[in-house]
């Protein structure tokens, strides 16, 4: 039988983490661009950094997949599928406080951090820890293997590539990134992942290419709107735009726009 995502049942998307771009989904936004005629313009293949165990990875491949205007364009997926590499300072839960002193979160979006401490601390029976505060914890519970059997799966090796290690050390191999990106979705939850992948993706990324930012906005991880912030005063032809929101979250993005 073959596997063809028009056959499943809405159970068995469920089941292999496949995400629907009609529905609001945390990357519901992003989808939502890779349908979309703009994004048939744009030269380049897609990068997601932080494949976990896949569902945004194959959700994507399969838009690839269904239109003959993609027959030519790959996504690099880069995870070390072994967790949490290791931790920075900005990545400390009480950050947030820093970024809501100096103006860089918004109240509401403050207070909505401080319900969460309290909520974990009754629940958890713990303080909130960088490695503790997710569901998946360090993310440490998926394996390359695994990935690579839902590629198979749904046919899909032809139009994935996966790089297995630290960013750090697998973004400096050439070989390791596409020559050009037309799009890309960062959800690496630290800011170590957010500020190498944003320094290596960056010159790579075509103009009006865009770079997804599944933790701009957090709760949980201030470390990804530091390296953002960070990066967009460094780079005057990044522009961030907030897409919508999903539920009660804001999602954002950078497009790489003309420089004048």
């Amino acid at each position: 039988m073959k596997n063809n995502i028009k056959n499943l049942k809405e159970w068995e998307k469920n089941y292999f983490g496949i995400i629907s771009s009609q529905k609001q989904s945390p990357i519901y936004f992003y989808l939502k661009f890779l349908n979309s005629k703009k994004f048939e313009k744009i030269n380049g293949d897609i990068v997601e950094a932080g494949v976990f165990k896949g569902s945004s990875l194959i959700s994507s491949a399969l838009i690839l997949k269904s239109k003959k205007a993609f027959k030519n364009k790959k996504i690099w997926g880069y995870d070390t599928f072994t967790g949490f590499p290791k931790y920075s300072k900005k990545d400390d839960f009480e950050q947030f406080r820093k970024l809501y002193e100096t103006k860089q979160i918004s109240l509401g979006h403050f207070k909505d951090i401080l319900k969460l401490k309290k909520y974990h601390k009754l629940l958890r029976k713990t303080n909130i820890k960088v490695d503790n505060i997710s569901s998946s914890n360090k993310f440490d519970n998926t394996s390359v293997h695994l990935v690579k059997k839902k590629i198979n799966f749904f046919s899909l090796s032809s139009k994935i590539n996966l790089i297995k290690g630290d960013f750090k050390r697998t973004l400096k191999i050439e070989k390791n990134l596409p020559k050009k990106i037309s799009a890309g979705l960062i959800d690496c939850d630290l800011f170590e992942g957010y500020e190498v992948t944003l320094k290596f993706f960056w010159p790579r990324l075509s103009i009006n290419g865009r770079l997804f930012l599944d933790e701009y906005y957090s709760l949980k991880f201030p470390g990804p709107r530091i390296a953002v912030n960070s990066f967009l005063k460094k780079n005057k032809d990044a522009f961030l735009k907030k897409e919508g929101m999903t539920g009660d979250f804001e999602r954002w993005s950078i497009i790489k726009m003309d420089k004048i």
